[in-house]
C-alpha cells in the first residue's frame, strides 16, 4: 500500500541531506585520498525491516547484524545522477546542494540549489528477499545514486523516504576498514500497520467475546500517531451487546483512557450485524505516542441470535493507512452456530404403549469437552453451565436456543411430579440446526417397587368374606329362636 498524497508532501517539504536515511555527511571537503576516480563498480545492497523500536546500529554504510529484525518484501529502483561525476572533486561539493522530494508511485524529483531539477537514469526494480529483506544493485562506481522505495512493502504506513547514496561511500572510519567502502549497506525501513495485531475469541453457550489485540508499534523518526481505528464488521448473526478498550503501557501497567475524551466505541443498537468501530482522538493519541511498545486491547461482546461461523477480519488503520484483505488479524480458530437446539421432554406412563408429551420439568445445559463420550453422574464444576432454567413446556419442548457446535451434558434439576427424574446428565450433541435430545421421565408406579402393595382382591377373600356373612345369619337365627321360646314359657 502507498503513502498517502500528504505524506508523501509531509516528507518531501523537509528532506535534504542533512535528513537523508543514511544521515548527514558532509562533503564540503575533497576526499583526502584518491581511491573515488579510479573507476570500476561497486554494489549497494538495501536491507528492508519493518521499523524497530530502537536503531538497528549505525547509518554509515557498512552491514550491520539483524538478526531478530522482521525482513520485509518491497521493491527498489537505483538512479544515477546524471551530471555528476565523483571522480572531479568540485562535484563531491555538489552533493550538499542537492535535495530529493518523493513522488507517491513515481520517481523522485532530485534539484540541485541553483540548478534545478536533476535528471534520473533509473535501472530495473528488485525486489527484497522475503527471507532476509535484502537486494543487491550492482553499480557504476564514481557516481551518486539515489536509491527508492519503488513498491512499498504490504500495509506500509508510509514509504521509506529515498536515500542519496555514492559509490564509492566514505569509510567508517573504523580500524581496518577500508577508506572508500564500494559496499555499502542502506537499511530504508517501514512501519506496517496492523503488525503484530491478534483476534481471539471465546464462546459460552450462545455468548461470544472477541479481543483484538493492536500493539502500539514504533513509527518513523519524527512521526506521531496522527490517527488509530479499528474496524470490525460483525456477522449477521451476531448482536454487539458491549465493548471495552484497555490501553497497556510497556511494561504492562495500564494507562487511564476516557471514552468520548480519548476514543469513541460504537454503542449497541440492539441490531444484528453492526459494524463495531474504535476510533481514537487527539487526546488518545498523544497517549499512544507516550507509550510506544505498548498494546491497545479491544473486547467485543455480542449474542449468538441466530446460524453462522465466527470467522471474522478486523481491518486497522493508521496514519491514513490500512490494512489489506487478508492481512488484518482474523479469528484463529472460527466456531459455528446454530439455532434451534432444545431438549424434548417425554413421559413413560403406566400403561401406556407409546409416550407422551411431558410439560414442567427442569434442565441445566452444561458444556462438555470435545473428546468425553458421556456424561459425568453429577454437574462437572469445571464445565460452565450454558443454559440454566430451562422449562418444559406442553409439547415437552424447552425453548429453543442457538448454541455453539459441539458436546454438551443435559441434567434434570426439577422433576415434575409423580415421576421419576434423570439419572446422572445426557449427552447433547449440535450438529445441525434443531438438534435436540429425548429425555423420558418414567410415571411413578409404571415399575414394580415403586409403591407399597395393595390388598388382595381375588377369590380366596371373597370366600371368606361370604362365609363370614353366612355365620353371622345363623347366629341372628339361633337368637330369634330363643328369645321365641322365653316369651312362650312366660
Amino acid at each position: 500500500m502507498n503513502a498517502t498524497t500528504s505524506t508523501w508532501k509531509r516528507v518531501g517539504s523537509g528532506i535534504g541531506v542533512a535528513a537523508l536515511a543514511l544521515g548527514a555527511v558532509a562533503f564540503s571537503a575533497s576526499p583526502a585520498l584518491a581511491a573515488p576516480g579510479e573507476g570500476g563498480t561497486g554494489t549497494v545492497t538495501v536491507h528492508k525491516f519493518e521499523q524497530p523500536a530502537g536503531d538497528l546500529g549505525a547509518n554509515d554504510g557498512t552491514e550491520l547484524e539483524t538478526s531478530g529484525a522482521t525482513p520485509l518484501v518491497a521493491g527498489f529502483a537505483a538512479c544515477a545522477i546524471e551530471g555528476i561525476d565523483l571522480g572531479k572533486s568540485a562535484d563531491w561539493d555538489r552533493l550538499s546542494n542537492i535535495t530529493i522530494t518523493p513522488v507517491e508511485g513515481d520517481i523522485p524529483v532530485v534539484e540541485e540549489a541553483g540548478k534545478g531539477e536533476l535528471t534520473l537514469k533509473c535501472g530495473a526494480e528488485q525486489m527484497t528477499s522475503s527471507t532476509d529483506g535484502s537486494a543487491a544493485f550492482e553499480l557504476d562506481a564514481d557516481r551518486a545514486y539515489v536509491v527508492y522505495e519503488s513498491t512499498p512493502a504490504a500495509n506500509a504506513i508510509a514509504a521509506a523516504q529515498p536515500t542519496l547514496i555514492t559509490v564509492p561511500y566514505p569509510g567508517n572510519g573504523a580500524a581496518g576498514q577500508p577508506v572508500w567502502n564500494y559496499q555499502p549497506h542502506i537499511y530504508p525501513k517501514n512501519t506496517v500497520v496492523g503488525s503484530g495485531a491478534t483476534k481471539d475469541g471465546v464462546v459460552i453457550g450462545n455468548q461470544v467475546s472477541f479481543d483484538i489485540t493492536v500493539p502500539v508499534n514504533p513509527l518513523a523518526k519524527g512521526d506521531n500517531y496522527s490517527e488509530l481505528r479499528v474496524n470490525d464488521q460483525l456477522k449477521g448473526f451476531l448482536e454487539y451487546t458491549s465493548g471495552s478498550v484497555v490501553l497497556e503501557g510497556k511494561d504492562g501497567a495500564p494507562v487511564t483512557l476516557d471514552k468520548g475524551t480519548d476514543y469513541t466505541l460504537t454503542e449497541p443498537t440492539g441490531a444484528n450485524g453492526v459494524e463495531v468501530v474504535l476510533n481514537f482522538l487527539t487526546p488518545g493519541l498523544a497517549k499512544l505516542d507516550a507509550n510506544i511498545g505498548g498494546k491497545i486491547v479491544l473486547t467485543i461482546n455480542a449474542d449468538a441470535v441466530g446460524t453462522g461461523s465466527t470467522e471474522n477480519e478486523a481491518t486497522i488503520t493508521i496514519n491514513g493507512a490500512s490494512t489489506d484483505p487478508g492481512t488484518g488479524p482474523q479469528t484463529p480458530d472460527p466456531e459455528e452456530f446454530f439455532a434451534g437446539a432444545y431438549i424434548q421432554k417425554l413421559a413413560k406412563n403406566k400403561g401406556a404403549a407409546s409416550t407422551e408429551a411431558l410439560a414442567g420439568a427442569t434442565f441445566s445445559i452444561v458444556t462438555l469437552d470435545s473428546g468425553a463420550t458421556e456424561c459425568p453422574a453429577v454437574i462437572d464444576p469445571d464445565e460452565t453451565v450454558v443454559f440454566a432454567d430451562q422449562v418444559s413446556a406442553a409439547d415437552g419442548k424447552t425453548p429453543s436456543q442457538v448454541a455453539a457446535a459441539g458436546k454438551y451434558c443435559v441434567y434434570e434439576t426439577g422433576v415434575p411430579a409423580g415421576y421419576k427424574g434423570l439419572s446422572g446428565g445426557m449427552l447433547l450433541e449440535v450438529t445441525g440446526e434443531d438438534s435436540s435430545v429425548d429425555v423420558v421421565n418414567t410415571q411413578i408406579g409404571a415399575d414394580e417397587g415403586d409403591l407399597p402393595s395393595l390388598p388382595l382382591t381375588g377369590a380366596a377373600g371373597s370366600v371368606l368374606l361370604v362365609a363370614g356373612g353366612a355365620l353371622l345369619l345363623v347366629v341372628g337365627a339361633v337368637l330369634v329362636n330363643a328369645r321365641r321360646k322365653q316369651n312362650q314359657a312366660n
